[in-house]
């Protein structure tokens, strides 16, 4: 059915509202230059993103500890704010304890299951066939290279959903919604809870002894992707960012489709598009990871942003510190090129 009228529909019309050139989107002439642009931006999405928890100190509690094939997981909630715990999984090789501190990485899951589709787990928590869907269980690819990882469960998915939606058959409907409404209503934004787990989740590992804390990443898909970017261009510590099923420009993204509201903050796209958030990472090294068929993703707005992002950290001498593979493929996790970026970088 065609629309009553054109001034009627939503994304056509709203969208138009949007800056055609961001407020803040990078401008630079020399390093100097660059790196103040990094500082006003950076404070800028800071407010966009709202107001962070207070801080709490570190309280762990085991769940559960298991001997997996060449890994020991344990399960266990972190404080990380008051009255809010994250649910991570720890993945340790096992000959970690036999060598130096290792680097280790972070991984935090797109929509669907939760972080149980990174570690070869049902819903139910019951173990399948490594490898199965569009996440291909890539924490644990990493784990196999070597690398502890740390998975993380956002707030609003898996396990971290509100107590009606766990009693579903199916994790196919997340708790962004509720956690998005409830986090407006507080002052802040979903994104911003995340990121605080992210950060709360970094400071414990740098007290774990196999762990060297000095050399840590992070990692995700999809809204994975977005809370990976997001989180590194704000917190220093994170040394690599492995950004899959994410990248493209607002226009083209999130302003042009449905998606889902942890994608939004506040006036974001008037002051900045996904390169110029994705500059604010800069020196440190990202691989971007897009299916040329990923309809969330559309691959030439992808491989614009890239472009854009890898001729930014011109500014700063690091050009070669972007990577991509753009595969052909749909919205799911490659990892073709993670083992020789992680050698490299990390």
């Amino acid at each position: 059915m065609k629309p009553l009228s054109p001034g009627l529909t939503i994304r056509d019309n709203l969208k138009a509202w949007a800056a055609t050139r961001p407020r803040l989107a990078f401008k630079a002439s020399s390093l100097q230059s660059a790196r103040n642009w990094q500082h006003k931006a950076r404070r800028r999405f800071l407010e966009i993103l709202g107001s962070s928890p207070p801080p709490v100190p570190l309280r762990r509690h085991i769940l559960e500890k298991k001997q997996m094939g060449g890994y020991t997981r344990t399960m266990f909630t972190l404080t990380t704010a008051r009255s809010l715990k994250a649910l991570c999984w720890l993945c340790m090789p096992d000959d970690v304890s036999r060598r130096a501190p290792q680097p280790a990485m972070i991984a935090t899951p797109g929509h669907g299951i939760g972080a149980k589709d990174l570690l070869a787990m049902n819903i139910r928590r019951k173990r399948r066939r490594e490898g199965a869907g569009f996440q291909k269980d890539y924490a644990l690819q990493v784990v196999r290279l070597g690398y502890p990882v740390l998975v993380v469960e956002p707030l609003g998915f898996g396990e971290r959903r509100e107590k009606e939606m766990l009693l579903l058959p199916t994790a196919g409907d997340n708790g962004c919604h509720e956690a998005a409404f409830m986090a407006f209503m507080l002052g802040t934004t979903l994104p911003c809870i995340r990121i605080n787990d992210i950060r709360r989740c970094l400071d414990y590992l740098e007290t774990v002894p196999e762990i060297n804390g000095d050399r840590i990443g992070l990692m995700g898909i999809s809204g994975g992707g977005q809370l990976t970017m997001w989180t590194c261009a704000i917190e220093p510590r994170l040394k690599v960012a492995v950004v899959s099923g994410y990248m493209t420009t607002y226009r083209d993204g999130p302003m042009a489709m449905r998606r889902c509201m942890c994608n939004a903050a506040p006036g974001l796209v008037q002051d900045l598009d996904m390169s110029d958030i994705a500059t604010l990472i800069a020196p440190r090294p990202i691989l971007f990871e897009s299916g040329t068929h990923d309809p969330l993703c559309p691959v030439d707005a992808t491989r614009k942003a890239i472009r854009r992002v890898r001729l930014n950290y011109r500014y700063f001498g690091s050009s070669g510190h972007i990577e991509s593979d753009i595969f052909p493929g749909e919205h799911v996790w490659s990892g073709q090129k993670i083992q020789s970026f992680l050698h490299e970088w990390l």
